[in-house]
């Protein structure tokens, strides 16, 4: 009887063997990984280096003028920390990014002005009356790129200063793509998802308008996942707590809005204490510790700042945001649209990327709104569910109540002040392995990827 089953089965037993299965492909590709660690985060590092440069080189090294999101004050704070010195509050631009602004111009803002290039430029001649608008940000970004650029033009890459500074936002690109990644791991994700996350949002729009030009935006995604990535050990108590106190210090000593990181980051530790996932009195602990030292950052810097001053700046252009409740509720959910869109400024874009970039805004979403939905009371990632939609949803309004608080003024929430929290969107959706994620993945990233391939 045996043998007579075995006889005619045995093109049945085959088949399955012999036919591709697509949905498997994913979990075959994260077993192969998974079982040379070393060689796959090398191989990881070598993508991410490959891509953030392709996106990063065009417009770092591109014809165009300055980014008018205040480029030309961060070109003289990277002039300035060259030197050693700091950027303070009523400091004057120096000469070369004088010669700049005039010599390349501020996109959608002036032209280039051949005629004077090369000539001094009084005060009247440059925007702010020649005041810098930098002062506001700490020096660590300023003080990390120059050494980079150091390092640049030391290849002989290029020469400029400008260029070189800019190139280095491919190492902080690189940096926050494996952050990113290595946070998703911590959350139970495998490879080939986080993977593609990662080079999906490296290479949207908004990461390209901060990557490819001189801003501590530059660092959101570093500063962000690796933030995310302390609460998430210290939750599990892999991480001695006096490091998750530094972890929730340290963005405002890149920049303020970095903040909404750590912020939230608490809010996943309350869901989790609500879940039952977490005991409430390391909830307790761990939320004092991420708001607290969040706001001790930022009130630091503020102090470090008007304590360095030597002036008063001139005033932006422009009247201030009228604070009323409409003001507020303009901006819920305005976060929901951080990654189809750019730093909020005309900065020159392949077209096919603000198409290829909607299928990751998409699963972002979904995957966060269907975990919020879906996922069970003792599942890990409900917290996680719960804090990205909190930071989608709220992120903005969150950040205006902190300005509103301490200066007495209302912030408009640009996309680009959300980017710290760019990688608590994504877990969910990193530790998703469905065909249909890997699929729309792999258009998201091939399609914004090849967009930036065509500008070389």
């Amino acid at each position: 009887m045996s043998t007579a089953v075995e006889k005619a089965d045995p093109a049945a037993n085959r088949a399955p063997r012999s036919a591709f299965n697509a949905s498997a492909l994913p979990a075959r590709v994260d077993a192969w990984l998974e079982a040379r660690r070393g060689l796959a985060w090398a191989l990881v590092t070598v993508l991410f280096g490959v891509v953030a440069l392709i996106v990063v080189a065009p417009a770092a090294s591109g014809a165009g003028g300055l980014s008018p999101v205040d480029e030309l004050s961060y070109v003289d704070a990277l002039d300035k920390a060259t030197r050693g010195e700091l950027s303070n509050k009523g400091d004057k631009l120096d000469s070369y990014t004088r010669q700049v602004a005039i010599c390349r111009g501020v996109i959608a803002w002036s032209e280039p002005n051949d005629s004077a290039c090369g000539l001094p430029q009084p005060d009247a001649s440059i925007p702010l009356n020649g005041y810098s608008a930098a002062d506001i940000h700490p020096p660590t970004y300023f003080f990390s790129t120059a050494a980079v650029a150091k390092v640049v033009r030391l290849t002989g890459v290029t020469d400029d200063l400008l260029i070189s500074g800019r190139l280095a936002g491919a190492l902080w690109l690189t940096l926050g793509m494996l952050t990113m990644v290595g946070l998703g791991r911590a959350w139970g994700a495998g490879w080939l998802v986080p993977v593609l996350t990662a080079v999906a949002t490296g290479a949207s729009p908004l990461l390209v308008s901060v990557s490819g030009y001189l801003t501590p935006d530059g660092m959101g995604l570093l500063v962000g996942a690796g933030v995310l990535l302390a609460v998430t050990r210290w939750q599990r108590g892999r991480l001695p707590t006096v490091l998750l106190l530094l972890a929730a210090v340290s963005p405002a000593f890149v920049k303020v809005p970095f903040v909404l990181a750590p912020l939230f980051g608490a809010l996943l530790l309350l869901v989790a204490g609500l879940a039952g996932q977490t005991p409430w009195r390391r909830v307790v602990l761990g939320g004092t510790i991420l708001v607290g030292g969040a706001g001790a950052g930022a009130v630091l810097w503020q102090l470090m700042r008007n304590a360095l001053a030597v002036g008063v700046p001139a005033a932006h252009d422009g009247v201030p945001y009228p604070v009323a409740f409409s003001t507020f509720a303009e901006y819920v959910g305005y976060y929901l649209e951080t990654i189809p869109v750019t730093s909020g400024a005309p900065l020159p874009l392949p077209p096919l990327l603000g198409v290829a970039v909607l299928p990751l805004a998409w699963l972002l979403l979904v995957a966060a709104l269907g975990g919020v939905l879906t996922r069970r009371r003792d599942d890990p990632l409900l917290p996680v569910c719960w804090a990205a939609m909190g930071g989608m949803v709220l992120g903005s309004i969150v950040l205006s109540m902190i300005v509103l608080v301490a200066s007495g003024t209302f912030l408009m929430g640009l996309p680009r002040y959300g980017i710290a929290l760019l990688p608590l969107y994504a877990v969910p959706l990193m530790c998703t392995r469905h065909p249909v994620v890997v699929l729309g993945l792999l258009a998201s990233a091939g399609g914004s990827v090849i967009s930036h391939l065509v500008l070389w």
